[in-house]
C-alpha cells in the first residue's frame, strides 16, 4: 500500500490538514516505540497524526525484518514521521527502556524548533483526547509536566548499590509514561546535572521508573515545568493525567497481565468518561471490538470538531496542583 504514499494515506484515512488555528499554532511531539502488531501500531499513528506534529518511531531490535520494513515504508509517506537512527533490543528493568525515550528526545530536539511539548507512547496505547483537545490541555497545563512521582511509596532497594544520587537529588519512582515541556527536554538533553543522574540511574534498577520522576521532582534543580510542592499529597491535588493505566485501582472487566489491566469492551465506558489524555494498554488479537469502539469514539469527536464543534472545556486541567506550583 505504500508504494503510493498519496493512495495509502487516503484509503487508511490519514489527516492532511491541522483542522483549527489552535493546533496548527501548537505542535507537539511524539515518540512511539513498537515491538510487534504493525497493524495497532499504524492505527495509533493515524489516530494522533495531524501535519503540523512530529513523530519519532523506535522499533525493538528483536522485532522481525518484516515489521520494521512496515514501519519504515509508512514513515516514508510523511515528512514529519521518521524512524530512529538506532535501535535497541529492549528488556524491561534495564537502561534499554529509556535509551529509545532518550535517542528520540534528542532526534525531535534537532528535527525542529516548533514543537512545544512532548510525550512518548508505545504501540499498544491508544488517545483518549483529540488532537484539538490535547492541544487545550497543554495550554492549560500552561508548561508544567505531568510526570508521576512518590518517595514514599517508592521501591527503594532499587538504588541501593548505586548510593546516593549527585547534586543533593532526592530519588523518586514514577512511570517511564511522560507529557513534559520543551524546557525540560532541554535540560535532559543539554544539563550537565542531568547527565550526571542518568550515569547514577544507569546503576539502578527499572531506571525508566525513576529518572524522569527524579528531575520533576527536586526543585532544587531549576528543571522547567518540574514541580514544586510535595509530591505524596493527594490525588486530587496532584493526580497523574498522562495515563489511563490500571494497575488494580478498579476492577478489570477483561484480563490483567502482570498486574496490568488488558483494556477490553467492558472497560470502555469508564474509558469514555475517563480525562486522562491516553489509555494502556491493548493488545492486538484480545477484545479487538473495544479497539475498534475507541477508535471510532475518537474519530467522532474530530469530525465534530471538523464541523465546528470547538466547545471542549480545558478549565478542569488547570486546576491541578502540578499546574498552580511549578517553575
Amino acid at each position: 500500500m505504500t508504494k503510493n504514499c498519496s493512495y495509502f494515506k487516503r484509503l487508511r484515512g490519514y489527516i492532511n490538514h491541522h483542522l483549527t488555528e489552535v493546533e496548527r499554532d501548537f505542535p507537539i511531539a511524539f515518540s512511539l516505540l513498537i515491538y510487534k502488531d504493525i497493524e495497532q501500531s499504524e492505527r495509533l499513528l493515524r489516530a494522533i497524526y495531524r501535519p503540523q506534529n512530529f513523530y519519532c518511531i523506535h522499533v525493538d531490535s528483536k522485532t522481525d525484518q518484516a515489521t520494521y520494513d512496515a514501519m519504515s515504508s509508512i514513515a516514508r509517506c510523511f515528512d514529519n514521521v521518521f524512524m530512529t537512527s538506532k535501535r535497541f533490543n529492549v528488556q524491561w528493568g534495564t537502561m534499554t527502556v529509556l535509551e529509545p525515550e532518550l535517542l528520540c528526545m534528542g532526534e525531535l530536539w534537532k528535527k525542529s524548533a516548533a514543537w512545544k511539548y512532548f510525550i512518548n507512547l508505545t504501540g499498544q496505547e491508544f488517545p483518549l483526547r483529540t488532537n484539538y483537545e490535547l492541544v487545550r490541555i497543554l495550554q492549560a497545563y500552561n508548561g508544567s509536566n505531568d510526570i508521576e512521582g512518590t518517595f514514599k511509596r517508592a521501591n527503594r532497594d532499587r538504588w541501593q548499590k548505586a548510593g546516593a544520587p549527585p547534586h543533593n537529588i532526592t530519588a523518586f519512582k514514577g512511570s517511564v509514561h511522560v507529557v513534559v515541556n520543551r524546557g525540560f527536554e532541554d535540560f535532559v538533553l543539554h544539563d550537565q546535572r542531568a547527565h550526571d543522574l542518568l550515569n547514577w540511574t544507569r546503576q539502578t534498577q527499572v531506571p525508566d521508573e525513576t529518572f524522569f520522576s527524579t528531575l520533576n521532582h527536586n526543585p532544587h534543580l531549576g528543571v522547567p515545568g518540574s514541580y514544586l510542592g510535595v509530591p505524596e499529597t493527594d490525588d486530587a491535588i496532584k493526580p497523574f493525567m498522562a495515563r489511563f493505566k490500571d494497575w488494580g485501582e478498579r476492577e478489570c472487566h477483561c484480563k490483567r497481565v502482570r498486574l496490568v489491566c488488558v483494556i477490553g469492551t467492558g472497560d470502555l465506558p469508564d474509558l469514555a468518561r475517563s480525562k486522562k489524555l491516553f489509555v494502556n494498554k491493548f493488545h492486538q488479537n484480545f477484545h479487538h471490538y473495544g479497539y475498534d469502539c475507541l477508535e471510532e469514539l475518537v474519530a467522532n469527536r474530530i469530525r465534530d470538531i471538523y464541523l465546528g464543534d470547538l466547545a471542549f472545556d480545558s478549565r478542569y486541567y488547570g486546576t491541578f496542583g502540578f499546574v498552580k506550583n511549578k517553575i
